[in-house]
């Protein structure tokens, strides 16, 4: 069964996308349908900022919350997955050419797993900003 090859960015949450892109806001603050299926919740998010969680505490805590949403709405990540051009966003400023604390990095990783157990092509495009011009 041949699939489509989804696209997929990373991109801060002012981000508006272009025509052919589906933008998610995967926020525990403001994300809302689709998204908020991506988001981690306020006790992961607070717990880093209030120096209480370590980053690979947050890492453990946000790969099983994802696991448990993946078990209990799989077609929710098809869904996503079913996009030509996906762009998950979030608040973080981009931090993956340093650190890559941040959820949205996480998140292309598990979506890249999910994707290659759906035998759906996948590709990371990057972070991308309101400028981006292609």
């Amino acid at each position: 069964m041949t699939h489509h090859k989804c696209h997929i960015a990373t991109a801060r949450i002012g981000y508006r996308g272009r025509a052919d892109e589906r933008v998610l806001d995967t926020t525990v603050k403001s994300g809302t349908g689709l998204g908020a299926v991506f988001a981690p919740t306020w006790k992961l998010v607070m717990g880093v900022k209030r120096g209480e969680l370590s980053w690979s505490a947050y890492v453990e805590g946000y790969t099983a919350l994802m696991r448990d949403r993946y078990r209990e709405n799989q077609a929710a990540f098809l869904e996503a997955l079913n996009s030509e051009r996906l762009v998950v966003c979030c608040y973080c400023k981009d931090m993956h050419a340093t650190t890559r604390h941040c959820h949205r990095y996480l998140l292309v990783d598990i979506l890249e797993k999910v994707a290659t157990r759906h035998s759906i092509a996948f590709e990371y495009v990057g972070e991308v900003t309101s400028s981006r011009s292609d």
